[in-house]
C-alpha cells in the first residue's frame, strides 16, 4: 500500500499581521512548512502534495529548496 500525504499550506496569516505567507514563518531553525514536512517524512510517503494559495510564488520557491519532490496543488 502506498501513502500520499496532503499538506494544506495555503494560509494567508492575516492575524499574524505579516506580508510573509503563514507557512514560511520560522519557528526555531525552520519554517512552519518545514516542520510539517519533517514530520511527514517519518511516514515515508510515496507522494507528498502541498496545497498552496496566498504567496504561492514564495511558498513554491521554498518548497523547491526543502522538498523538491513534493507535488504542488494550487488553491485559487
Amino acid at each position: 500500500m502506498s501513502l500520499t500525504v496532503i499538506v494544506l499550506a495555503a494560509g494567508h496569516g492575516k492575524r499574524m499581521r505579516s506580508k510573509l505567507p503563514k507557512p514560511l514563518h520560522a519557528i526555531g531553525d525552520r519554517s512552519m512548512l518545514g516542520h510539517v514536512l519533517n514530520a511527514v517524512d517519518a511516514l515515508d510517503p510515496a507522494r507528498v502534495v502541498v496545497v498552496v494559495g496566498h504567496g504561492r510564488e514564495l511558498v513554491t520557491a521554498h518548497l523547491a529548496e526543502i522538498a523538491p519532490d513534493a507535488v504542488i496543488a494550487i488553491q485559487e
